[in-house]
Parts: structure tokens; sequence; C-alpha cells
């Protein structure tokens, strides 16, 4: 889980450090980097649900939160299905 964690903090640097700099068209690192991101957030919050068991769905326990947090993240700001496709559209380009 550390290292998908990481790869996914990685990528979404990168775009950041694109942004800062001001590169020209950072499009495709950006939409690989929430890709990335959100689906790893649920590989992640899915395997620590495991971890937790029953407990994990308990309101006293944050993991429940953060289970309904990231199923909502994969859909706002465009699903994983669009930035699918905002990435091979930016990929058939270069």
């Amino acid at each position: 889980m550390a290292t998908e964690v990481e790869a996914a903090r990685l990528l979404v640097y990168n775009a950041a450090q694109m942004v800062d700099e001001k590169v020209s068209k950072y499009t495709k690192e950006s939409a690989m980097a929430k890709l990335f991101a959100s689906e790893v957030l649920n590989r992640v919050v899915d395997m620590a649900l495991q971890i937790h068991g029953g407990y994990g769905y308990m309101k006293e326990f944050p993991i429940e939160r953060y289970y309904r947090d990231a199923r909502l993240l994969r859909i706002i700001e465009g699903t994983s299905e669009i930035q699918k496709m905002v990435i091979s559209n930016e990929l058939m380009r270069s």
C-alpha cells in the first residue's frame, strides 16, 4: 500500500511541478496523476477496510469515512474513464 501511495504522490508532484514551471502542456500528466491517485486510493482503502474487518464499517473508525470519500473521488473532476480518454487523446497527439 505504501509503495502505491508513494508512486501516486510522485505523479502528483510531477504534474504540480509542471504547473509551477508554467509548462505549456501538462494535460496528460495531470490526467495520469488524477487517474492513478484515485485508483490507488480505492485499492488502499479497500485493503484497509479488509484489515479492519467489521469495525471498518463503524462510524467510530475513520476508515468508514475514507471508504465513502474514496468512491466519490473517482467521480468528481472526471471519472476514471474520462481520464483514460484524455490520456489516450494526448498520447495520440504526440
